[in-house]
């Protein structure tokens, strides 16, 4: 066994593929989470013309507040974990390069 399979006999990973998929989609969850929440305020806006009662009124109250704050609070999580990512891609691109250097460095050693 030489020396650079002594060295280096466990792997490294590094999944920068991983990482900005994680990226996207985090972001693409939230724009989802956005339509939802859009769409279920269209179809509230289109039930309060029937629901102008007191009790339409409660129900619809209990909507925004069960509904609309839990979804607005997971969005801004959503928006948060994509935000770091993306922030964190910037902050870790030299280690991504370096990594891509090593491995080729690896790859290069003949095995004798």
């Amino acid at each position: 066994m030489n020396v650079v399979d002594v060295i280096f006999r466990d792997d490294i990973v590094l999944d920068e593929e991983a990482f900005n998929t994680a990226m996207t989609e985090f972001a693409d969850l939230s724009q989802k989470l956005q339509s939802l929440r859009n769409d279920i305020e269209e179809m509230l806006n289109t039930l309060k013309s029937g629901f102008d009662t007191p009790a339409g009124r409660k129900f619809l109250n209990a909507c925004e507040a069960n509904l609309f704050r839990p979804l607005d609070d997971q969005k801004l999580v959503l928006d948060h974990i994509s935000s770091t990512l993306r922030d964190s891609r910037v902050k870790y691109e030299s280690v991504f390069n370096e990594y891509e250097s090593l491995q080729q460095m690896i790859n290069n050693v003949p095995n004798n």
